[in-house]
This record gives C-alpha cells, sequence and structure tokens, in this order.
C-alpha cells in the first residue's frame, strides 16, 4: 500500500507550518547537527545505528533523487543520542550510482556520524532545506516507527540532497521532543 508522502516544504507559510521558537535553530540551522549535539553532550553523544542495509526508497525519496522507485538504494537509519537518550533520527538514502569510487566508504560507517564526512569540505554541497510537520501516517513516520517504536506524528523533519564528490543522497532528519526538553 502507497502511504503518503510527507509535506514538504521551504519556508514556513502558515500558522500551522510555523516552527516553535525553541526548535528553529536546529531545524533551519545549516551547519552540522553532529557538530553541534558534539558540542552540547560531549563525550555522551552517540550514533546508534537502527537499520542499515540495500531497500527501495520511499516514492518521495526516489522522486527527490530522480530515480525509478523500485531501484534499491542503501538506507542507513540512525538515531543521534546524549547519554544514549535518541534527540534526532537521521535517515540516509544513497543511491547505487552514488556508492562508486570515493563513495564507497558510506557503506562502512558503522556508528560513525554521516555529519562528518558532509561537513568535512571534502567535495561536499547541500540543497536547500525541505521542512515538514510528520504525520503519523507519512510513509516516513511508518517507517521510522517501525524501527524505533515511536509515534513519529506531529515531529520536525528536514531534509536535502546532498552531493558528495559530485554524487547525491539524500538525507532526512527527525527532530525529537527530548532534543529541546528542559532546554527551551
Amino acid at each position: 500500500m502507497n502511504r503518503p508522502d510527507c509535506r514538504w516544504f521551504h519556508q514556513p507559510v502558515s500558522r500551522a507550518q510555523r516552527l516553535p521558537e525553541v526548535l528553529a535553530g536546529w531545524v533551519i540551522g545549516t551547519d552540522s547537527l553532529t557538530r553541534r549535539l558534539r558540542a552540547r553532550c560531549g563525550e555522551r553523544f552517540s550514533v546508534q545505528r537502527l537499520y542499515e542495509g540495500w531497500q527501495k526508497p520511499l516514492h518521495g525519496e526516489a522522486r527527490r533523487l530522480r530515480q525509478r522507485p523500485a531501484r534499491m538504494a542503501w538506507v542507513r537509519e540512525v538515531a543521534l543520542c546524549c547519554d544514549g537518550q535518541p534527540l534526532i533520527l537521521a535517515r540516509s538514502v544513497i543511491p547505487l550510482t552514488s556508492l562508486r569510487g570515493r563513495n564507497g566508504a558510506l557503506r562502512l560507517l558503522g556508528n560513525r556520524p554521516l555529519g562528518e564526512l558532509l561537513f568535512s569540505g571534502a567535495g561536499t554541497s547541500r540543497s536547500p532545506l525541505r521542512l515538514a510537520r510528520l504525520r503519523r501516517n507519512d510513509a516516513l513516520a511508518i517507517r521510522l516507527h517501525d524501527h524505533c517504536g515511536r509515534d513519529m506524528g506531529g515531529n520536525w523533519a528536514r531534509q536535502a540532497v546532498h552531493l558528495l564528490h559530485g554524487k547525491p543522497l539524500l538525507v532526512t532528519e527527525v527532530f525529537l521532543p527530548e532534543l529541546v526538553q528542559g532546554h527551551g
């Protein structure tokens, strides 16, 4: 069954789409989330892999990558944590053609953050961010729920296509309420 794609937008345009002030800096910031979480958490920062392997991208992901939906891609889902508490969930979709050459190491990241590579300045660029407030029945919300057992409805997400050595990969990050609880 085809689940609906998230309702992505480039700028908050309505009251319902307006980001809470406490989240805005995290969601629309253009710097590395990994770097920011490391600054906040220090040695307590960690990456927990939730899923890694070949799968068909969600329909909207394939469209964003200009790939046929039936074509397999390398998908990696992780939780960015502080003291073992997930604060941000990230889903990376990497087409097979983007894993060739220097990018082949993307399949070997283990528990290292992808952000270290993407923000190292080593032949990288990023498209403008798209934002969404997830709905419970969005394909992405259901997929992440299946891996971490949490309702994703109402959480804010951002998405961008990164180019690493000229090859595209799609990164979606979902901001959990724990990120800003007690940090207002």
